[in-house]
This record gives C-alpha cells, sequence and structure tokens, in this order.
C-alpha cells in the first residue's frame, strides 16, 4: 500500500496569499479611514472652539488700544463725567463677523463736585464691525486688576 499524502496546489497558496493580502489592505485602509475621520472630528471642535472663543492678545496690541480709548470716550459721552484711561490690565479678543475686546481698564472717573476722583478697574466689551464702526456694548466694575491697596472691602 502506498501512502496518501495531500498536498496543496501551489495555484491554491498563492490564492490564499493574495486573499490574506486582500483581507490585510482592506483593514489597513479601513482603520485609517477611521483615524483620519477621528482627526476631522477633533480638529473642527479644536477650531470652532478657538474661532468663536475670546484669545488673550498683547496689551499693547493697537486693536486693543483703540477700542479701551473708544471704550473711555463713549464712557465719558454717556455720563458726561470725564474718564480717563490710564492702563489696560488685560485684553482679550474674539473673532466674529467684527471683533469683540474683551479689556479690563483702570481708569479714573471725575468725582462730584468736591469730591475726589475714583480710580477703579472696570471689564469692558467692544465691538469693532468688518467697516471698523465701533460700539461699546458692555461697561462693569471689576476686580481684574492689582489693587491690594485698597483693602476697605469695596467701600
Amino acid at each position: 500500500m502506498g501512502r496518501f499524502v495531500l498536498t496543496r496546489p501551489a495555484a491554491l497558496g498563492k490564492i490564499e496569499q493574495f486573499t490574506q493580502w486582500g483581507l490585510l489592505m482592506k483593514t489597513n485602509i479601513l482603520m485609517v479611514a477611521v483615524l483620519l475621520a477621528l482627526t476631522a472630528i477633533f480638529s473642527a471642535n479644536s477650531f470652532a472652539q478657538k474661532l468663536g472663543g475670546y484669545k488673550e492678545i498683547e496689551k499693547t496690541d493697537a486693536g486693543a488700544k483703540a477700542a479701551a480709548k473708544f471704550a473711555v470716550r463713549e464712557r465719558t459721552s454717556k455720563t458726561k463725567r470725564t474718564v480717563t484711561l490710564s492702563s489696560v490690565a488685560h485684553a482679550e479678543r474674539q473673532v466674529v463677523a467684527g471683533s469683540n475686546y474683551r479689556l479690563c481698564l483702570k481708569v479714573t472717573s471725575a468725582g462730584e463736585e468736591g469730591e475726589a476722583d475714583v480710580v477703579q478697574y472696570v471689564q469692558v466689551v467692544v465691538y469693532v464691525d468688518l467697516k471698523g464702526n465701533s460700539k461699546l456694548t458692555s461697561w462693569a466694575d471689576s476686580d481684574c486688576g492689582d489693587d491690594d491697596d485698597d483693602d476697605d472691602g469695596g467701600n
């Protein structure tokens, strides 16, 4: 009796190799596609946050300085009291259809007749449209500055 040996034809071995190689390539392509999709999603979220949020800018930025001067002029005009800008303590910019400048300003407001001038920190928001027109949208007292010498509890 002879021995019966099963052998695989050479052609069948090559077909299996191509099939395995094809499956491996499909798996790799799928993994790359998933990674690219995840990267795109996270990048889009990150970009959206950067585009819509406030970003810190230099206090000496030309736009910030112009917005600070504009805010003080508008406040003086509205209150009919002289308000002078002492310094810009903090500056941020938000890009919208134009720009919002959120600034912390140290200002001096003229006191009533017979009263001393008042030095205070205020947070302002100035909107500058794409044509360069400005609008003071907010002016509020703030503690955003270093006023360590003011220990009277805000009185």
